[in-house]
């Protein structure tokens, strides 16, 4: 048996550390003993009554009681990455990992994974996946009968091998069958390029994601654009699933010269306001394109511009997800992602799972045909499809800003 002395040293201190932020919630102790005698006296049954109990691998079966406890608070955006799983994660918001180029989040009506978005040019966003589709099956096997991290490491692999994967869509009676095939996703967080018009020159810049890089990289992106000289500027979030919360903040400043970008409420009511950092850049006037698949990170740049009545929102309502997760290192290596806060935009309201009605709609119909475009993520320029119905409509109202 694995680390067994070790173990019960950490669930000991874990159940200390539990005492005394329950203690401090007015929570009696026997009320905590009597809530934590259940999980101790099953562990003991384990590791002394099991058949199998020299076989047990004790680090195995604490990584499923984790992702058990987090999974019985119902919060779709809480969830536990163990020591391997933390490691992915850490790679992955440096821009680089290999799979099919999804963003997702764990269903518990289905017990299943929910795509927040496909990420912009990738292999699933080519294929055609989208917003709240949910994976129910991943070769052949179902996904409720696997952990969440599991699925998802299922859904990753050897770049140029595929993947079968069935979903449920909302509107379709049966289930959609993907055959996707795995590639490097060396995500370039911001795209950019212009447009002429009979109003002269205007910029376009795409963000797939909030990363490490991305402030830097949009700021780079802007400097190339208002370097041109333009008139306007369409900032393209869709399907962008979000990211760090810092990174949204210091992507908004590019456009808010003063004032409150979010705001950030803790379960105690405590608020923290975030300003802008500072505009260096010209203000111009501005037009956002966001859908379903816009969450998070996205939602904050797109509350705040909305609300400062910087830029006009054009497309179709963003997917609602204010909630702010906070990162608890464990002993073992993993990581506790709680949901410990939610962030309201600057005039004060909490999107979570309400989301930001459009000032502009766009049919979902007209979406364009995601198998017909194949984009190159890994590029800084890109080319538009100027049939794009978003992107028709986002130029139409920037004329009219501009004139």
């Amino acid at each position: 048996m694995k680390r067994k002395s070790f173990v019960f040293v950490t669930i000991i201190g874990v159940g200390v550390i539990l005492i005394s932020w329950l203690l401090s919630a007015a929570t009696t102790t026997e009320e905590i003993n009597e809530a934590l005698n259940p999980f101790f006296e099953t562990l003991s049954y384990i590791v002394n009554a099991f058949y199998e109990k020299d076989d047990v691998e004790i680090d195995k079966v604490m990584d499923y009681a984790i992702d058990g406890l987090v999974k019985g608070l119902g919060d779709d955006f809480s969830y536990y990455y163990n020591a391997e799983e933390s490691e992915e994660q850490a790679l992955e918001m440096e821009g680089e990992y290999g799979g099919l180029g999804i963003e997702v989040t764990y269903d518990s009506q289905y017990r299943a994974v929910k795509i927040i978005s496909p990420m912009y040019g990738t292999p699933a966003w080519r294929a055609g996946l989208k917003s709240g589709d949910i994976i129910v099956e991943i070769d052949g096997e179902p996904v409720s009968e696997m952990l969440y991290m599991e699925a998802v490491r299922k859904l990753r692999g050897q770049v140029g091998t595929t993947v079968n994967i069935k979903v449920v869509r909302e509107g379709e009676s049966d289930l959609l069958t993907f055959e996707i095939q795995r590639e490097k996703i060396e995500i370039i967080p911001v795209k950019y390029t212009f447009i002429e018009t009979t109003e002269g020159r205007v910029g376009y810049t795409k963000i797939t994601r909030f990363a490490n890089k991305t402030a830097e990289e949009m700021r780079e992106a802007l400097k190339a654009v208002f370097d041109k000289g333009v008139q306007g500027l369409i900032l393209d979030m869709r399907d962008n699933p979000g990211g760090l919360l810092d990174a949204a903040i210091d992507v908004a400043s590019c456009f808010v010269d003063s004032g409150v970008i979010v705001k950030v409420k803790n379960a105690y009511g405590v608020e923290d306001v975030f300003e802008s950092k500072g505009n260096n850049f010209p203000n111009v006037p501005v037009v956002i394109l966001v859908n379903g698949g816009s969450a998070s990170a996205s939602e904050i740049v797109t509350g705040a511009l909305k609300d400062l009545g910087i830029a006009k929102i054009v497309g179709q309502k963003t997917f609602g997800k204010a909630a702010v997760q906070t990162g608890f290192p464990l002993s073992n290596g993993g990581v506790v992602y709680l949901t410990t806060a939610h962030y309201m935009t600057p005039s004060g309201k909490d999107i979570h799972r309400i989301g930001i009605e459009p000032d502009y709609y766009v049919e979902e119909s007209a979406s364009a045909d995601h198998e017909s475009e194949v984009i190159d993520y890994t590029k800084r320029t890109i080319e538009l499809n100027m049939e794009d119905p978003y992107i028709v409509e986002g130029l139409k109202v920037l004329m009219e800003m501009i004139k």
